[in-house]
């Protein structure tokens, strides 16, 4: 049972395809927030839609490397344009390789770096101004 209303909301929830990014924009939606999310494959939007659809969520998908900063901008606006702005944006896309790190390129470290910590620095970066020009937000 949910004890509040997100009513009017716009949740930006980044890879919410499936796992915990796909279970937090459910309960997002089941508050009433209105739900954008990405992912970098069609493979995976093209399932994530079917999911949420079965779930009876609308919901807006984007293809978009968070690590990508004129990516990120461009999908922020486009969910400005089409959904209203961001109120609320949960940092959840992120990886792991299952590597021994005496075995791991650095590239690789790299990677997960990037997607693990930049990118929700490149997400929060982008949806900021907008919420302190209306006043506030949540990330």
């Amino acid at each position: 049972m949910i004890n509040f209303s997100l009513d009017g909301k716009v949740a930006l929830v980044t890879g919410a395809a499936y796992g915990i990014g796909f279970a937090m924009a459910k309960a997002l939606a089941e508050a009433g927030a209105k739900i954008a999310f990405n992912c970098r494959s069609q493979e995976h939007m093209d399932k994530a839609l079917e999911d949420y659809k079965a779930a009876g969520i609308e919901v807006k998908g984007y293809i978009c490397d968070v690590t990508k900063e004129e990516q990120v901008k461009e999908m922020v606006a486009d969910i400005a344009a089409t959904l209203g702005p961001v109120d609320i944006l949960v940092n959840n896309a992120g990886i792991i390789k299952r590597i021994p790190m005496h075995e791991m390129p650095a590239e690789e470290f790299r990677q997960v770096i990037d997607i693990d910590l930049v990118a929700p620095y490149i997400c929060s970066k982008a949806v900021i101004p907008t919420m302190m020009k209306l006043g506030g937000g949540k990330i």
